[in-house]
């Protein structure tokens, strides 16, 4: 810095010397063709050398003098450096401060979560009942649905059976039932429809009646009558190329994702006549509600329904999420049970190639605290063995333990179902049960012959 400033003094003792020089002189040394004598060039240089060194010793004075006074001017960059050494620990003690106020409110937060979700949803609530919905927001709405709705119409079909016979006057006659169906497969040989299991149980002809009134015949896959519901196909063989382009596979939805609230549109003959469609809500679900060999997912729909040719339930994306089944209509209330299709894929993959499910005929549950704290053996708790079932016939009864089916344990649902899927109908299984017998459980083995669903 000493350096730098002595030069600054110097350059400016020079300019000073060049700008102080007589006019004469300037104008003499630049007349073109002019001569100058050697002496008076040794004197300029001269007198250039003397100024220089005085204007040298004097600005090294001054800057000895003025230095001390402008140091503390010409050093600000020093604290910066200071500061960006001592960051390392300005920062670990900084993130000690911060930590111990976050440590001591993780617990508060946790707690207050569900109070801030319900404040949510509260605030949520009052602000959709303060909005002053339009005409305009209802017909955008609705008209949203009636695409979704429609959009369903080239996957769904009415599925008929059609039985022949002589009235009194010997006339030749028509009759049988029909029920609703929808396209769920397309392989490269025929269509798949998923139906009731009430027009493929008479044993006249099958024919399927597609969207714009196109009829084809059809032929029964297999029909689970546990659960009232059929597989019937359609070969492509016997379609027109428009036709076959025009027929849709629906898109199977996760029904395990539906919750209280969801809107769900009905298609296929919700009204008692076919291509009709209406809208509902979910008013309620259930989770693990027993059925036959099995736990599903019971909906209660805000919706109403004439059961009488069937309806299927998709969702707002069109999805087929579930049908309605005609035995759970509930007293005209308006209100229906849905059957979720997530829980039955593997039964409808089963009867699509045209092969029965496994049915043992046991309601059973998994082992609830107060069972096991009773001391019951670790299994399924049978809570019913039904009537006329295989299990039933063979003599498993209500509160058996269900702890083996030939050699796998039984220990929990998903080990029950793994179980079914490996029996064949019309096979015999060793089903094994722990029994009570006074005080104690006892070990009893069945031969249960498999039936087909």
């Amino acid at each position: 810095m000493h350096q730098v400033f002595a030069t600054f003094l110097l350059v400016y003792g020079e300019l000073y010397i060049i700008f102080s020089m007589d006019d004469n002189d300037f104008i003499k040394e630049n007349i073109v063709g002019r001569q100058e004598s050697w002496k008076k060039r040794v004197k300029h240089y001269a007198r250039v050398t003397v100024s220089a060194v005085l204007f040298g010793t004097l600005s090294a004075g001054v800057f000895a003098i003025l230095e001390p006074k402008f140091a503390g001017h010409f050093y600000e960059d020093e604290p910066e450096t200071v500061r960006f050494e001592t960051e390392p620990e300005t920062a670990e003690s900084e993130t000690v401060e911060v930590t111990e106020p976050e440590t001591t409110k993780t617990e508060p937060e946790t707690e207050e979560t569900p109070k801030e979700t319900v404040s949510v949803e509260n605030v949520v609530r009052d602000e959709i009942r303060k909005y002053q919905f339009s005409a305009d927001d209802f017909e955008r709405m609705n008209s949203t649905l009636q695409k979704v709705a429609s959009g369903a119409d080239h996957s769904l079909v009415e599925v008929r059976s059609r039985e022949t016979a002589n009235d009194f006057f010997g006339q030749l006659v028509k009759s049988g039932k029909s029920s609703a169906g929808v396209v769920i497969a397309r392989t490269s040989g025929e269509i798949l429809i998923l139906t009731s299991d009430t027009v493929a149980s008479d044993t006249g002809s099958i024919e399927a009646v597609f969207y714009g009134d196109k009829i084809y015949s059809a032929a029964v896959k297999s029909v689970d009558e546990v659960d009232g519901i059929a597989v019937v196909s359609v070969p492509l063989s016997g379609l027109t190329a428009r036709d076959g382009q025009n027929i849709r596979t629906i898109s199977i939805g996760d029904s395990s994702m539906i919750h209280r609230g969801d809107m769900i549109i009905a298609v296929g003959a919700p009204a008692g006549v076919y291509s009709s469609s209406t809208v509902g809500s979910i008013a309620a679900v259930s989770f693990n509600t027993i059925s036959a060999d099995g736990n599903v997912k019971d909906m209660i729909a805000d919706i109403d329904i004439d059961p009488t040719y069937g309806s299927f339930v998709i969702n707002t994306e069109g999805e087929l999420i579930g049908w309605v089944k005609p035995e759970d209509k509930s007293g005209g209330h308006g209100y229906e049970h849905i059957v979720g299709i997530s829980d039955y894929l593997d039964v409808i993959e089963t009867i699509s190639n045209g092969t029965e499910f496994a049915y043992l005929g046991l309601k059973a549950q998994e082992m609830t605290q107060e069972m096991a704290e009773a001391r019951l053996p670790e299994g399924l708790y049978i809570r019913e063995s039904i009537q006329n079932s295989p299990a039933y016939d063979a003599g498993i009864q209500n509160g058996d333990v269900l702890v083996g089916i030939n050699d796998r344990e039984i220990r929990r649902m998903t080990d029950y179902h793994e179980a079914l899927k490996e029996l064949r109908a019309g096979e015999d299984a060793d089903v094994t049960v722990m029994r009570q017998n006074g005080a104690e459980y006892v070990s009893v083995h069945f031969s249960v012959t498999v039936a087909g669903r």
